[in-house]
């Protein structure tokens, strides 16, 4: 047996980590792997019956995911050929342009256009389901839009709240975080996921305040917490709708 790795019967493989930080043993269930962690000094037994411990725990939660993911799968064959912004789903329509450079994505009203030269466009299949047949876009053309969208829009409300708020942040980056909304550092860097452009304009504030606040507080303490009801009075409701939504926003469809 690995010793980087439990085997449980009825689990997966178990991905065992140490470090010297951490002082206590976690578990932790996502995108169907498992990972115990615990300090460095930690014997593997210790992992073993902790892990044991926490078998049936571990399968619920496996479970669970799993059937989420199955959900998610469904939900993202059902929403093909539309885009989410700003929590709203916009449906992809196709429009021919000869002789155009290349193709990009227009919003436009209740829709995002998908300009394309119809001569060079033999490689992508027409979507099945379609009234009009439209074409869906590929992948990294669509995130190039996003990103563009996010650098665009997300520096704009940063910026109205960063003069709103008596905190003074060094600087502003636009990540591809894979599971943060956002992040602030020790030396006063913010960072926003390009995904809050997906969100409700509320939702993208309410991100955007919390990680200012944390120029004051660098931590989640109960002060840190009364600095953001302050300038955001709708915590519980935004904290809410980022625990029904962040699947989906996280799984890029």
């Amino acid at each position: 047996m690995s010793m980087k790795e439990i085997q449980m019967p009825g689990l997966p493989p178990v991905k065992v980590v140490r470090r010297k930080r951490q002082r206590t043993i976690r578990i932790r269930v996502k995108n169907e792997e498992i990972v115990i962690s615990g300090p460095a000094t930690v014997s593997h037994r210790r992992l073993q019956d902790f892990v044991q411990e926490k078998k049936e725990w571990i399968r619920r939660t496996c479970e669970r995911q799993e059937r989420r993911s199955h959900e998610l799968r469904l939900q993202r064959e059902a929403l093909k050929g539309t885009m989410l912004l700003r929590g709203e789903r916009k449906p992809i329509c196709d429009f021919p342009v000869p002789q155009i450079k290349k193709p990009r994505l227009v919003e436009h009203n209740q829709a995002v256009i998908y300009q394309y030269d119809p001569v060079l466009h033999g490689n992508h299949a027409a979507i099945n389901g379609f009234e009009d047949e439209s074409i869906l876009p590929q992948p990294e053309l669509m995130l190039s839009f996003y990103k563009k969208l996010a650098q665009k829009e997300l520096s704009e409300r940063y910026e109205y709240w960063r003069n709103q708020l008596p905190f003074q942040p060094s600087r502003l980056t636009i990540r591809n975080q894979k599971t943060k909304w956002g992040s602030c550092s020790t030396r006063g860097t913010i960072s926003l996921n390009w995904r809050l452009v997906k969100c409700p304009a509320d939702i993208a504030d309410y991100i955007i305040i919390h990680e200012l606040c944390h120029l004051r507080h660098f931590n989640h303490s109960p002060a840190f917490w009364k600095t953001v009801t302050k300038y955001y009075p709708q915590v519980k409701q935004a904290r809410s709708w980022i625990r029904l939504h962040s699947d989906e926003i996280f799984s890029d469809f």
